[in-house]
């Protein structure tokens, strides 16, 4: 709703740059909403289950640990898709009005690329949540999103004695800006298919990971069944 309106609103200060501006205003907000979905449900679903102590029910069944955090992220993804889904539709029909060329192909890449982002974002919120409190999880996982999208800025301005300890700690630092074609998406360039296959192919490595990394810490933590 955000991005209608502003994408309405600034829209009427320009006449040529119009589609532009509603694509980018769309899809910027259908990056931004999904993140913050992403992060803040995973947090409350999986502390809910510990609060409430519903976790214990389960695991006191023969069902692993893992196969629980493995089916909570699956389910997840599986709302954010259908989410990302409709707001693909919402950005179609708002951009189809214009008689500018919009690209289709390359709304349906970024769309994509923003679901892939946002379940390695949903991966990394797990394995601060089976470790660490709300507030924490939250906060630790947002500033990885901002460090994804800024590795290569950050890199330049630290010195040359905070290199070396960024360059280690970048190794665990997501490249998320590779999901990030926005602004190509308003000029209607579309990416090639090893370019999207790179993409999935580095999502799904680093959602591995995290996940591996999640059900490991989370064997390890002492819940009462």
């Amino acid at each position: 709703l955000l991005g209608l309106g502003l994408s309405a609103l600034l829209g009427q200060l320009t006449y040529s740059e119009q589609s532009k501006l509603t694509l980018d205003f769309m899809l910027g907000a259908t990056e931004i909403s999904m993140v913050l979905f992403s992060v803040f449900m995973g947090i409350s679903l999986f502390h809910r289950e510990l609060t409430l102590g519903s976790v214990s029910m389960i695991l006191s069944k023969p069902i692993s640990r893992s196969s629980f955090l493995f089916g909570k992220f699956l389910g997840q993804i599986a709302v954010q898709t259908t989410v990302i889904f409709l707001m693909g539709l919402i950005v179609c029909l708002s951009c189809s009005r214009f008689e500018e060329f919009i690209s289709f192909t390359a709304i349906a890449q970024t769309l994509l690329l923003t679901a892939l982002e946002v379940t390695v974002i949903t991966s990394i919120t797990y394995l601060f949540a089976v470790i660490s409190g709300s507030v924490t999880s939250s906060i630790a996982t947002l500033t990885l999103f901002a460090l994804g999208h800024l590795r290569d800025g950050v890199t330049e301005l630290l010195g040359p004695d905070s290199k070396l300890s960024w360059s280690t700690l970048r190794v665990f630092v997501p490249n998320l800006e590779l999901f990030n074609m926005k602004s190509l998406a308003s000029y209607g360039q579309a990416l090639s298919g090893p370019e999207v296959g790179w993409a999935a192919t580095y999502a799904l490595c680093c959602v591995v990971f995290f996940l591996i990394a999640a059900a490991l810490l989370f064997q390890k933590r002492d819940i009462f069944t």
